[in-house]
């Protein structure tokens, strides 16, 4: 062994126990690290029990079929919501991985623990006797060239040091590369030159072949679309028929952003041209493809020999085109017209799987497009509703999810106008979940499973973010749409849909859970419009379905606030507000006379809304009497200082001494007792709630409500 060099002996005397802390350090550091990117794995790909989720309602679920099918139907009306929301989708593919597996699948080749790569703090004059040095005439070289050789004289003798290094340390080992470095850009960079030289001339050769190809292309000319128009209705012709649907797709492809789109021997040049070769093809296809591939009954009669052979090409080029028509156009009145014309050729879409899909989520697009009007919407409603029905189950699957996602997507609220909007699109996916039993059982339970999921995420942390993840507009609008398919068909419509309803009926007590869990998880006063809501929707299901629901409670609790009967209002000049519009009091209307009474006066309706729903019960005289005893105890309390509320629940009460009354009265003449709940479920069958006294009340309250809704949105509109 030589003797060691200067440079040396001041490295190790001055910089080798700082040098050998500082990679400790790193290598802790570095662990740490890996730990945490574990953990955010973990998260990521955990259940939700594992982390706060924020809804945003356009979560997608895989296996729909399979998942939903893992919970018998009938199941979940005896089962509590703990249960309904435990049910594990992973359990139907039967991969069930455990936490310490991934973790393990994690840290697998993750980290070098081998600490015999790294030099010890006991022995560091070893290191130096490990490294080949020269002489004393070396002693004054360049620190920098020394350094150099003894890296390369290491990575000759430790590898394992070299490799450490790599890893943890690469800016040391820059040295050793520079000068292979220099020479590799040269090339690179000669290289790098010719290859954009070329490009310029690919470039310029692919210029010059689209301008020949362009000028090689036959002007259309109204007289060619006439002969090729009485040609096709007069004779049948392919030949005709083929050019003119190469003209329709030039003219549906000419602002095609699609680059890949084929040349086709036809230009269309001017508006004039362009409009009549759309009408031309719109005129005479669907009859010349009627003749080659007649429809009965909704559906092609033969999908094969010699004449389908000759139309598929040709449909499918049609559809195509309309396709594209239907992206490029932005005026209302010419989508409508495409959507009919796309409508009828719902035959042939259904012919070709690729097509409808794509026309599935066009008419999704349109259906959820801020830019059009409410026409395009009802009948891109239409449209899908057909193909659905006409479509195999799997169109169904991709149309159901789909108009749920687009309505979630766009329920925000943001004014008192495009709740009509909103309210529209919930109407139309409504409609179309009337279709197919069982595929509105599968998403309406996977679902309303993933709202109460996200409930439960926010009952346990506890959090502002975990509450406004609950308290958002796409959450509540979410729980409207399910209930209103719930109250549609299980109630409005059930007779006329039977299988429906008793497919659908199981997953009312779940999403009736869901909405009283929602309305309590801030039982204070600044969300007493979301309250609102919620019992709003609790009517409208129990009233639908005839299923007992416990609204009242929930209504009364907002009497018994404090901001009623213990606190002094706020007197302010606000002007009134819209709560169909609000989740949550605005901090400017917390506390204020002017909130509170608009909260009342919701309340009051509600409560009228609830009572009258059990007013042709038989046993409403006996089910009332508390809610009675209540109100009365409250006027005592808060009547003076709510004097023209007090006035208005006196009138309610009255209402409800009046209807009890005539239940008594009927119930008199009865000739069965209680033990007959055939009988007793029969009991006033033939009246309607609205004709008893607080029912006709209940109504005037609503229809004055409307007429005060629709001045606000007609004063929303002209601003």
């Amino acid at each position: 062994m030589g003797k060691a060099k200067k440079s040396t002996k001041k490295f190790n005397q001055r910089h080798l126990k700082d040098e050998l802390e500082r990679r400790k350090e790193h290598k802790k550091t570095q662990k740490l690290v890996q730990k945490r990117e574990v953990k955010k794995k973990r998260k990521a790909n955990g259940s939700a029990d594992d982390g706060e989720e924020v809804f945003t309602g356009v979560e997608e679920i895989d296996d729909l079929a399979g998942f939903a099918e893992s919970v018998p139907k009938g199941a979940l009306a005896k089962l509590d919501l703990s249960k309904f929301v435990e049910a594990d989708p992973t359990a139907v593919s039967g991969e069930d991985v455990s936490d310490d597996e991934d973790i393990a699948a994690l840290l697998e080749g993750g980290e070098d623990d081998d600490d015999d790569d790294m030099p010890s703090d006991s022995d560091p004059e070893d290191e130096g006797s490990d490294v080949e040095i020269g002489g004393d005439d070396e002693e004054d070289d360049d620190e920098e060239a020394v350094f150099k050789r003894e890296l390369e004289a290491v990575s000759k003798k430790d590898p394992k040091f070299l490799e450490f290094m790599k890893k943890n340390d690469p800016s040391s080992l820059a040295i050793l590369e520079d000068n292979d470095e220099g020479s590799e850009d040269e090339e690179e960079d000669d290289e790098e030159q010719g290859e954009e030289e070329e490009e310029q001339g690919e470039d310029a050769d692919m210029s010059d072949a689209e301008e020949s190809e362009s000028s090689k292309a036959t002007v259309v000319t109204s007289k060619m679309l006439d002969d090729w128009e009485k040609d096709i209705t007069k004779n049948q012709s392919i030949k005709s028929l083929k050019r003119l649907l190469l003209a329709l797709y030039s003219a549906s492809h000419m602002e095609s952003e699609n680059e890949n789109a084929p040349q086709t021997p036809y230009r269309i040049e001017g508006m004039r041209i362009f409009n009549k070769t759309v009408t031309a093809s719109i005129r005479t296809a669907p009859k010349a493809f009627n003749h080659y591939a007649p429809i009965v009954n909704d559906k092609v009669a033969q999908k094969s020999g010699k004449k389908w052979g000759i139309a598929q090409a040709l449909i499918k080029s049609y559809l195509v085109s309309l396709l594209e028509l239907l992206k490029q156009m932005s005026d209302p009145a010419m989508i409508q017209y495409l959507i009919k014309e796309s409508e009828r050729m719902i035959p042939y879409f259904v012919c070709f799987t690729r097509y409808t899909r794509e026309f599935v989520k066009e008419l999704l697009r349109l259906f959820g497009s801020a830019s059009v009007d409410d026409g395009v919407r009802i009948l891109a409603l239409l449209s899908l509703r057909r193909l659905v029905s006409l479509s195999p189950p799997e169109v169904a699957d991709i149309a159901l999810k789909g108009i749920y996602l687009t309505y979630v997507r766009n329920s925000n609220v943001k004014t008192i106008a495009n709740l009509t909007t909103i309210q529209l699109m919930r109407n139309c996916g409504v409609e179309l979940y009337g279709n197919d039993a069982n595929a509105s059982y599968q998403h309406g339970f996977v679902y309303i499973r993933q709202l109460a999921i996200h409930l439960r995420n926010s009952m346990q942390l506890r959090s502002k973010e975990s509450f406004r993840a609950i308290y958002n507009w796409q959450f509540i609008n979410s729980l409207n749409f399910w209930t209103e398919v719930l109250a549609t068909y299980c109630g409005d419509r059930a007779e006329e849909q039977p299988q429906l309803c008793a497919t659908l009926e199981s997953l009312v007590y779940p999403l009736t859970q869901i909405i009283l869990g929602v309305a309590r998880l801030v039982p204070t006063a600044k969300y007493f419009p979301l309250r609102i809501h919620c019992i709003s929707q609790l009517l409208r299901l129990s009233s639908a379905t005839g299923i007992y629901i416990p609204i009242l409670p929930m209504i009364i609790e907002v009497l018994e606030s404090p901001e009623f009967l213990s606190r002094r209002p706020v007197n302010s000049t606000l002007k009134p507000l819209s709560l169909d519009s609000q989740l949550k009091a605005p901090k400017e209307y917390e506390h204020t006379r002017v909130y509170l009474e608009i909260v009342l006066e919701s309340v009051f309706g509600l409560l009228a809304d609830a009572i009258a729903a059990q007013s042709v019960r038989i046993a409403f005289p006996e089910w009332v009497v508390p809610a009675v005893l209540q109100l009365r105890r409250w006027r005592k309390r808060a009547g003076k200082s709510w004097s023209r509320f007090s006035k208005q629940l006196q009138g309610l009460l009255e209402k409800i001494e009046q209807s009890s009354l005539m239940v008594v009265q009927k119930r008199n003449k009865v000739d069965f007792g209680p033990a007959n709940l055939t009988g007793a479920n029969q009991f006033m069958s033939d009246i309607s709630a609205d004709a008893t006294p607080i029912g006709a009340y209940a109504n005037s309250l609503r229809k004055v409500k409307a007429q005060q809704r629709a001045t606000m949105v007609e004063a929303e509109m002209e601003k």
